[in-house]
This record gives structure tokens, sequence and C-alpha cells, in this order.
């Protein structure tokens, strides 16, 4: 039996009524040998078992709760991970089912996995072969050793010269697969295609197979149906809609983009049958992603926690417990494990915040159950602390911290006025003013960050909330008008700064995005807004990596925390991508001595969870 030339393929085409459109494609120009290596549909004994007992017993199908029509590239979103190419292999069956895992995992999760083909077909029980199988089999070893991540194994390092056309492939895991595997807790059964339709009309995508005749490598548009052609093989795919309107399934193919319409297509319900009958499909439920990387500190903490530096570069975390009193945690060595919990007593009406002195000691700030400014401060740089002071005031906020450039420290709070008040450090280290009014009104904490030139300056949201910003006009001393930078904002904002000084805040928006607008030289003028898009479900917080580049942290619509970063110091930005976790409130971040991202937040049990970058600049456990 010889490939079908293109031409026949028009003329048979030509001579009746046809519903899609053929082209000569990469796969349509194989060899027929070639392309029969492509197709590694087998039924196993169990789904060869079930189809026998179906025929003698003919099951009721469900009754139909699907919609008229599905795609999950446009549901809810896209839902639907990029078209992959599985080369010469007959890897069909991993590349289906691996697809319907990924999609799966952001349906469920909310979280996009790149998972490895070649570890589910070349490591798993199937072995180190080109061969076929069936989705039964794939998932079932989905759930019991799971799918590690592409990077661990990608699909290509398993073949000679990373060449997908060539062969024999060998199995080459990353030393820590198994804690980087994605597993599947059910395999669903789709056996009738009312089932399948409304697995796919509210679940998600599926795993089908179906037979492939000649004239499917050809295709790239429409309905496909079969015109002419020899059978040539079993195929599966990853079924991700249907259309009633149509009469067709929507699939996503592993034959790279140069087949169908960007490697998608569309295949009549008459057409996706095995051996003649509709064969089942597969879902996968209930995706367990690996660890997250976040761990727990423990604790039970009733307020967003404040992390600090101490002068020996180790971090330091303060949050309030269930007793209101200050607790602590510390890093035993610089970038190293955590010592225990430990009390310093108090009585706290808020979050603390920490701050650095000029010699290195720490000091924390936060809002008494009295409603007066108290503070508690090393006695020495890295070690020993006082007692609670108070700085009296009245406020109604958090405070805000920071340090001048001659080293004296600066706390910021909204009175009961509504206006912004500070207090000041009369020298670095020792010594506080009394309370001085800025004016204005304020409706969230006020934020500090320090210009390149050392001047402070002091960000909030105002009554309609804008963001405002009063700056020293200065270093150390004298403060200018209020003025806005526009927005309309939903939560208190966060500051960084960019490598080359210029400040840059970063907000909620009303749509639940992240807005950013910075400075456009250092020191002063201002951009516009710009969104980065994403769906925060608490305020930013936003560090510096060793490198200088800023990244952004904050809690999304599924309570894991997301991320995104600046490509090159100064400009330029990622998308979004998640480091999982569920968080209670917003993340904060901090800086290791070493340069390496460690970012914190109460988890879901109120405990202090925490996750860090393996390598300054990149990568997290």
């Amino acid at each position: 039996m010889a490939r079908l030339k293109h031409t026949d393929l028009v003329t048979a085409m030509a001579a009746g009524k046809v519903r899609w459109r053929a082209a000569e494609t990469p796969v349509s120009l194989l060899s027929e040998a070639k392309q029969k290596a492509l197709l590694g549909a087998v039924p196993s004994a169990e789904v060869t078992a079930a189809m026998v007992a179906m025929a003698a017993a003919p099951p009721q199908a469900p009754p139909p709760a699907f919609a008229s029509a599905v795609d999950w590239r446009n549901k809810n979103g896209n839902q639907v991970s990029a078209v992959k190419n599985q080369g010469g292999c007959g890897s069909c069956v991993s590349f289906a089912c691996v697809a319907t895992i990924e999609s799966m995992g952001h349906v469920e999760r909310g979280v996009w996995v790149d998972l490895s083909e070649a570890d589910s077909h070349f490591c798993s029980s199937h072995g180190a072969n080109c061969d076929g199988w069936w989705p039964d089999q794939c998932l079932d070893q989905a759930k019991s050793r799971g799918v590690c991540d592409e990077p661990c194994f990608p699909y290509a390092s398993a073949f000679p010269n990373n060449d997908i056309w060539s062969g024999p492939p060998t199995c080459k895991l990353c030393a820590n697969r198994n804690a980087r595997a994605v597993k599947v807790t059910n395999r669903v059964q789709l056996s009738d295609p009312t089932a399948a339709k409304n697995h796919l009309s509210s679940i998600g995508p599926a795993a089908g197979c179906m037979d492939v005749y000649q004239d499917f490598f050809s295709y790239s548009g429409g309905v496909y149906h079969h015109v002419t052609g020899a059978l040539a093989g079993g195929h599966c795919m990853e079924v991700i809609g249907y259309s009633e309107a149509e009469q067709c399934w929507i699939v996503k193919n592993s034959w790279d983009t140069t087949w169908g319409v960007g490697g998608f297509g569309k295949i009549a319900y008459d057409d996706f049958k095995f051996n003649g009958q509709f064969y089942p499909m597969y879902g996968a439920t209930g995706i367990v992603l690996p660890s997250t990387g976040f761990q727990s500190l423990g604790g039970k903490l009733t307020s967003r926690v404040a992390v600090g530096r101490n002068k020996d570069g180790r971090l330091e975390a303060f949050a309030r417990g269930t007793d209101n009193a200050l607790w602590h945690i510390w890093q035993v060595a610089p970038n190293g494990s955590w010592s225990g919990w430990g009390s310093l007593g108090g009585s706290l009406g808020g979050d603390p915040r920490v701050v650095s002195n000029a010699d290195g000691r720490l000091e924390v700030f936060v809002r008494g159950t009295n409603n007066a400014l108290m503070h508690i401060w090393q006695t020495a740089p890295n070690n020993g602390w006082s007692g609670w002071a108070s700085l009296s005031g009245v406020i109604t906020s958090n405070p805000g911290c920071g340090r001048n450039l001659d080293g004296r420290l600066e706390v910021f709070a909204r009175g009961t006025d509504g206006a912004l008040w500070h207090i000041w450090q009369t020298a670095p280290n020792n010594g506080w003013s009394g309370w001085a009014s800025l004016g204005v009104h304020l409706i969230s904490d006020p934020v500090v960050a320090k210009n390149k030139d050392g001047r402070l300056e002091v960000f909030f949201l105002s009554p309609n909330s804008a963001l405002l910003h009063i700056w020293q006009t200065a270093p150390n001393n004298g403060w200018s008008n209020w003025a806005s930078l526009g927005g309309v904002l939903t939560t208190a904002p966060a500051v960084g700064n960019n490598k080359d000084g210029r400040l840059e805040v970063f907000a909620r928006g009303t749509d639940g995005a992240l807005w950013q607008i910075w400075q456009t030289a250092p020191n002063n003028g201002w951009s516009g807004w710009a969104s980065r898009g994403g769906v925060l479900t608490t305020g930013p917080a936003v560090k510096n990596n060793k490198d200088g580049r800023l990244e952004v942290f904050a809690r999304g619509s599924n309570g894991a925390c997301w991320h995104v970063w600046q490509t090159a110091p100064n400009n330029g930005w990622s998308g979004w991508a998640s480091l999982g976790g569920s968080l209670s409130d917003g993340p904060v971040a901090a800086s290791n001595a070493d340069g390496r991202l460690e970012v914190f937040a109460r988890g879901a049990a109120l405990a202090l969870v925490h996750t860090w970058q393996t390598a300054a600049n990149n990568g997290w456990n």
C-alpha cells in the first residue's frame, strides 16, 4: 500500500461533498512507514474486555447534561496548553494524556504545567520504545507515579542527537524526578458520546482515540470525515470540545502546528471511531501538583508578617500571635535554617513593621491596642531586645517606616483626622521628636521609599482611590506639597527601586490586575499607569533580585502565590507564573545575604510559610 498522493485526494474530494480542506503537510509527505509509526493507539486488555461486555449488554447511556458547544480554548479563558510534536514516534497516547493533565492542571488548580511526554512514554511501565498503548494504561501510570515536568526530561533529549525523528529512545530522568511529578487522582472512563459530552461540557478535556485513514494526514481545516485512502492505524489526541451544530469533536493533535489549523482540528462524530465503533474517552481529575516549595515555619499568626535582615545577614520574621504579643523567628545562620518561635511580648493592634537602624540594629514598630505607636529594638546588632516603649500619638493605620540618608529612622501613620503624621529620630540610632502633621487625607497604610538621592517619598491612597505622594525636598529634611499620580486602586501600593534608582509603584486596580507607574528619571518625573495583568486577591509585594531586576508577588484567585518579574534590569516584564501554596494573606518578600529572594506569608492554617530561590536571580525550591 503506497502513500496517498495529494492529487488523488484532491480528485476524490472534488467528486463528492466534503466539509474539510486538504493540503500537503509535513506528515502527509512522509513515507507510508513513517506515517504508520506516528499511530500508537493499541487497545489495552481492559478496554478490549469492556468493549466485549458492552456489546453483549449495552449499558444505558447517562442523561444528556451538556451544552450545545464547548471549546476549552475559550471556556473561562484558555485551558489548553500549546501544541507539541511527537516526531516519528508512536507516542500519541502519552501526548494526548499529558495534554489532558496539563489542561486539567489549569482548570482545577489555575496553574500551567508543562509536563514530560518522554517521562510518560519512555520511563513508565510502557518502556523505552515507540510502541503504542492505550489512555487507561497511561493515566493509571499518571496516578501511581505521576508525570514530571518537561525540563526534568525534555522530549527531544530521549532521542539520539535530540532528533525526534530518530531512535531508539531512552529514559533519562533528572535526579529529583519524583519530587517534580504531577499526579492524577481519578481516571474517568467516558464510555459513550453522551458521557463524553457531559464531561467536556462541565469538567474538562479528555483523551480519545480513532482510526486514521491516509487522507487524515492532509487535513488543514473544516470538519474532517474520511474521503479516500486506506486505514493507516489508530491515533490518540486530546479532545478539547465539540459542536452539536457541526456534529463534530474538536481536538488538539501532536503533529506540530503545521497540521490542521495550528495543530487543532474538527472531526465528524461518525468518523471519531476505533475499529468501527466509539471507544471510550478518558478524563483525568484531581490533579495533584508537586510540593509547591512553600514550607511551614509553624506558629499561629493573627497579622501579616514583617521580615527584616540582621546586620550579619540573617533574616528575622515578626508577626502578632493569638495572644496579641509580638512573636519572632530567625535564621540561625545567614541563608540557612530557622530557629523556633519566641515571644517579645507587647499588645499589638495591627501589623508590625521592621526597619534597620544606621548601626544595623533591627527596630519594630506597630500600632498598639491603645492606638499609640509602640516600638521595640535590638540592644545590639544581631541579638538582644529592649522592652516595649511608646512613641505616643493616636494612629489609625499600620505605620510606614523609612531611613533617612543620614541614618535616622522616620515613621509615618494616619492620625484620627485622616491626615498623615510623622515622627523621627533626632539622631541616628536614638532619640525621637514629637509628632507632626503632613496634612492631606489617606485611606490606606502609608508606604515609604527612598529616592536615588536619598530623599524619602511616601505613597498612599486618597479617598477617591488615587495614588498620592509627598516627598522630601532635600535629603533628611523638608517636605513638598501633596501630589496625585492618578489611578483607581484597590490596595495599598508597593514601591520598588529600579537598578538605575528610579522608583516604581505597584497596586491592584479595580479590574483585579496589577498596575504600575514609574519615575521616568531617577528622583523625578512619572509615567502614566500601565497594567501587568493577572488576577490579584491581595496587595502586591516587590523586591529586587541580586542582579537588580524587580520581582512582584501577590496572591492569586486560587489562593496561590503568583509572581511576575523584569526580564532585564529597569525594563521588560515576564508573564505571570505560580509559586503554588495556599495563602491566607498577601506575601512579603525579603533578600537573603547571598541575594536569593525568599517569600513569606500566612498559610491556610495561619502558620508562617515560606519559599525561596534556589539560586540568586532564578529558580524556586
